[in-house]
């Protein structure tokens, strides 16, 4: 199968497909193991290696009741099964009744409908004489100022308001011909999810490159956590983005958008995991992982089996594993990569999570950083041990993007060693968002780590005391859809983070390397 013209299948979750590995042995376990053979992966590590998730044996492992089964579409309409035969002649009875009530009602319909249109006539004509016309275009399909009908889910005339205190999820990718495409998720007021598009391609008269709010259909609850990342991969994947939520009893939920699909809106594939987190835990994501905190406390990151090798080809399999660390409970969770290239990014130690310790500190995790198996290509960016950052409450938010790390004063367009610059947003107690960043103009000349430096921008001032903050790490891949490589950028433009003032949605962003922050604007979301 060319991989470039890979063609999902429909029972799968979003086009995810599943394919043969015949040089893989299959691991009695159904959580199975990582996908891909890697000479610098341990094959023992992911076979029984004692942190594999067990099936939860308290309530939680029971579905809610109005969960769909796991191969279930949230975005479809289930088909009824086959009643008995006293089911379908009270369907017959009722049908019949229906269809009566129709006809009568139009037959009244037609009668009121020419009475209205005499008295129409005669409105108008008193109206041109000089009486009272104040409501003459208020009628449905009317003409003058009346407003026109209103779409349900694209309007932002009619979308329901953020929520105060939404979970704010961002994520995006670069194009083909070189722009950007950003998606930002929040949380109404009624508790749906919503997303906002900023597609810099399109040309537009207007002054944002933002669309209108689109609902996603989803089992969210009031507060649930986003999390979102994008996939990219072959013709398919161009892009493919999810969003994780937490959903009725804490289960971890997610919803695929992608344009090239019909619907293009469908349950993710890690819906058949049936994975619960704690109660109150954070989200973090970034292709292909996820993580939580269990209700034990402890960290676990759910990754997608990615196949085909070296290839990373998205598959409908995801792995869950406890690591074993546990930090603050309910900590804000902010999941980055910690180099440019997607080979590394895949596994660990490829990304870094950064959460709230149980003192209150700011505090970074990189999973299997001084194993052994260790990624023999990876190049550590940025020390472990933070500067000492009390954040001023327990579920304070925490954002953070990475960027590929230039050159600085050696000429290199970026460093040759993969590394990435790291930025960490989190609030202080007087509603400030302040920065935690690298520097990697200072780079160690030996080891290659950036020291940490701090920042308090005045853009980032006056923050709602409840806000959520979100920053994008556009999205990166092993193979495109012209067969090439997408590693993490520098992004100089796309240096942007999200967070809620006022009740509205600021939009802010690092002017060029170790420049200063500045206010985009305001995201056209009703608040």
């Amino acid at each position: 199968m060319d991989r470039h013209h890979y063609s999902p299948s429909p029972q799968e979750q979003p086009g995810l497909e599943v394919m043969d590995q015949p040089d893989l042995e299959v691991a009695s376990s159904h959580y199975g193991y990582y996908g891909q053979p890697l000479p610098e992966v341990a094959a023992s590590e992911y076979i029984h290696s004692g942190k594999e998730a067990t099936t939860p044996s308290y309530a939680y492992s029971a579905d809610p009741e109005h969960y769909p089964p796991p191969a279930s579409h949230l975005h479809s309409t289930p088909s009824t099964p086959a009643a008995g035969s006293g089911r379908k002649r009270m369907w017959l009875i009722i049908g019949g009744v229906i269809a009566i009530l129709v006809i009568i009602g139009a037959v009244l319909g037609g009668v009121l409908g020419s009475r209205a249109a005499n008295s129409s006539s005669g409105d108008s004509s008193a109206s041109q004489g000089g009486e009272d016309s104040a409501s003459s275009g208020d009628d449905a399909g009317g003409s003058g100022d009346a407003d026109p009908p209103a779409d349900d889910t694209n309007s932002t005339a009619n979308s329901t308001p953020i929520r105060q205190g939404s979970g704010l999820a961002v994520t995006g990718w670069r194009k083909p011909d070189g722009s950007a495409e950003t998606y930002l998720f929040f949380q109404d007021e009624k508790d749906e999810l919503q997303y906002v598009r900023c597609d810099k391609s399109l040309a537009s008269d207007k002054d944002t490159c933002w669309s209108e709010p689109v609902s996603i259909n989803s089992y969210a609850i009031a507060g649930s956590r986003l999390a979102a990342s994008t996939i990219i991969w072959g013709d398919y994947f161009q892009p493919m983005i999810e969003l994780f939520y937490t959903g009725v009893k804490s289960r971890l939920l997610g919803v695929s958008l992608n344009e090239l699909d019909t619907p293009s809106t469908k349950e993710d594939s890690v819906n058949n995991r049936d994975i619960y987190t704690g109660l109150g835990s954070g989200l973090g994501a970034y292709w292909p992982w996820i993580l939580f905190q269990d209700g034990a406390g402890s960290l676990h990151h759910v990754r997608n089996l990615l196949t085909g090798g070296k290839d990373f080809r998205p598959s409908a399999s995801w792995d869950n594993n406890d690591l074993k660390f546990t930090p603050q409970a309910g900590t804000r969770l902010a999941v980055v990569p910690t180099a440019t290239d997607f080979n590394t990014i895949a596994v660990k130690p490829g990304y870094a999570v950064f959460h709230q310790d149980k003192d209150s500190k700011l505090a970074v995790l990189i999973q299997d950083l001084n194993s052994p198996n260790r990624s023999a290509s990876f190049r550590q960016p940025w020390p472990t041990t933070l500067p000492d950052i009390t954040l001023p409450s327990k579920q304070a938010p925490i954002a953070a993007f990475s960027v590929a790390r230039g050159g600085g004063d050696t000429g290199r367009r970026v460093d040759t060693g993969r590394r990435v610059d790291t930025y960490v947003l989190h609030p202080d107690a007087d509603g400030n968002i302040l920065v935690l960043y690298t520097d990697g103009g200072a780079a160690d000349p030996d080891s290659g780590e950036a020291p940490w430096r701090t920042a308090a921008p005045d853009a980032l001032k006056g923050a709602d005391k409840d806000t959520d903050i979100a920053c994008l790490t556009l999205g990166s891949s092993p193979s495109n859809a012209a067969g090439k490589a997408v590693p993490v950028e520098e992004a100089e433009d796309e240096r942007r983070c999200y967070f809620q003032r006022g009740g509205k949605v600021v939009e802010v962003k690092l002017d060029g390397e170790g420049g200063d922050w500045v206010v985009v604007g305001d995201v056209p979301i009703p608040s």
